[in-house]
């Protein structure tokens, strides 16, 4: 190979050096050192690189190039027989040759160009000086003698050769058995003459992909160890995440004592309450309830998406190959799951949201765990606690929350305030563990299970038809030109691999 400075562009010249080196360090690579006939060799560029890399010069061959240009009172005889200086140069051998002059007419041929070429070579080496070297130089003896190098080469490199080519031929032969068309034959039912074995494939795929789908939720299919998936990652959104963001919510934390007074108030009309008013009670509970709606509708949210997720993973583990070969099918059958999923989100957070609103429209104050806890509330007067956190409610007063000492209330105001606090705080936490165990499963009877039911009968609905999966089973252009790819490197490699056991023997 051939160094040829770039005065006028430094960065060329680096760029063109370093895509030579990253050529010629290559151990398996053949440096061809040209050189100029009329240059000394000690100067030479190309043959100090291949020097750089290849020390001994095992792999290097010197070619000296334009020969009919050297000066007649120039003797070149010792570049030609491969020696700068005196000293020889490193290289498997020194070849000198006249370039192929360029076609002077249109009508030229390559043959003929070849014949003046010969002529040139023939007349520089009938020279007296250069007659003993004749038969070591000229184009065919640098033709053949790379042949022959090339060729021995490639023996010492057969075994390394065979080895990589077997191995890429191997990935080939895989790719292409996923990529080649089906026999849909062999699916067809025996009792049916008229079977082709197209319905009896989709339906094949349909029920691989059903049971990965369903087993993935019931956690009876091993998913791997790298993460959480299918069906557990459902159960910690319920009793993990939904269960934390419910416990979040603290009863009337919102208004101040004196917004509460005012509600309870405001409930009892132009009626004077003697003892506790229902309705104020009723008010205050309802407004407590209604927060755990919108912490539920996201619950339902959140499961949606999570299913949709181990239908797609399922998809991808259990129907990979119809991924492949018909990404039309493949992707019916993932939007067909994704479509009634989005039915079944719609129909679940409806039945949801009715989960809530039983709690609102029934207060239920009969409740024997409410009853309990009222008789617990009336014997801790005044120190009225709070459920969760066992504080004080009078004993930490805060102006701007619900446990401060408002303006304007009397004692035995502030004292019935607490009391209503105390027992819609009580109310609120039997009612949001019931809520918390409800939801859930709502969730799962009316989307996980409608989905693991049906889903089967669902698919055979939509995709059974034979106008339908006919289309979905026509090839892609895209998955035709892999496979032509595909079977194109395969017989490149099987040739290959023909041409080293070839010289192998020869």
């Amino acid at each position: 190979m051939k160094f040829q400075r770039i005065a006028a562009n430094e960065r060329m010249h680096q760029e063109i050096e370093d895509l030579v080196m990253g050529y010629i360090r290559n151990p398996k690579a053949i440096i061809l050192a040209v050189h100029q006939a009329s240059n000394d060799l000690g100067v030479s560029r190309g043959i100090g690189a291949a020097n750089w890399v290849d020390p001994e010069g095992l792999r290097t061959i010197c070619v000296l190039t334009k020969l009919d240009l050297v000066d007649n009172a120039d003797n070149i005889s010792e570049r030609l027989g491969g020696r700068a200086g005196g000293d020889a140069i490193k290289c498997l051998r020194t070849v000198g040759v006249i370039n192929t002059p360029l076609p002077q007419l249109p009508s030229q041929s390559e043959e003929e160009l070849r014949k003046i070429q010969d002529a040139e070579e023939q007349k520089f080496f009938n020279q007296p000086r250069y007659r003993d070297l004749k038969e070591l130089h000229g184009t065919r003896n640098l033709v053949d003698y790379l042949s022959t190098v090339f060729v021995e080469h490639l023996k010492g490199s057969l075994p390394q050769l065979r080895k990589d080519l077997d191995a890429v031929r191997v990935i080939y032969e895989e790719r292409l058995e996923k990529l080649g068309t089906i026999d849909f034959s062999r699916y067809a039912y025996k009792g049916n003459p008229n079977s082709t074995g197209e319905f009896e494939y989709v339906v094949g795929a349909i029920e691989k992909f059903c049971t990965s789908f369903i087993e993935s939720i019931n956690g009876r299919i091993d998913l791997g160890h790298g993460r959480l998936r299918g069906g557990v990652r459902v159960e910690q959104l319920f009793n993990s995440l939904y269960w934390d963001n419910l416990d979040y919510i603290y009863p009337l934390s919102d208004i101040t004592k004196a917004e509460a007074w005012n509600i309870i108030k405001n409930a009892g009309g132009i009626t004077p309450q003697i003892f506790l008013n229902p309705v104020a009670f009723e008010t205050l509970v309802r407004r407590e309830i209604e927060a755990m709606r919108a912490e539920s509708q996201s619950c339902v949210i959140l499961a949606h998406s999570e299913v949709l997720l181990i239908s797609q993973e399922a998809a991808d583990d259990s129907i990979k190959d119809v991924k492949i070969k018909y990404p039309a099918l493949f992707q019916a059958i993932v939007d067909d799951v994704a479509d009634f999923l989005t039915e079944k989100l719609k129909k679940t957070k409806k039945m949801v949201s009715h989960g809530i609103d039983m709690h609102l429209d029934y207060i239920n104050v009969k409740n024997r765990h409410f009853q309990a806890a009222l008789e617990e509330v009336k014997a801790t007067r005044p120190l009225l606690t709070r459920p969760e956190s066992g504080h004080a409610l009078l004993t930490t007063p805060d102006p701007k929350g619900i446990d401060g000492l408002p303006m304007g209330l009397t004692s035995e105001e502030e004292e019935e305030c607490d009391l209503y606090v105390a027992l819609v705080r009580r109310y609120f936490s039997i009612t949001r563990d019931t809520v918390r165990d409800t939801i859930p499963k709502i969730i799962v009877r009316f989307m996980v299970k409608k989905i693991e039911r049906k889903i089967r009968n669902r698919l055979m609905a939509h995709l059974g038809d034979k106008e339908v999966y006919s289309s979905l089973l026509a090839e892609s252009e895209h998955v035709a030109a892999n496979r032509r790819e595909a079977q194109a490197r395969l017989e490149n490699y099987e040739l290959a691999v023909q041409l080293a056991k070839d010289l192998a023997i020869a």
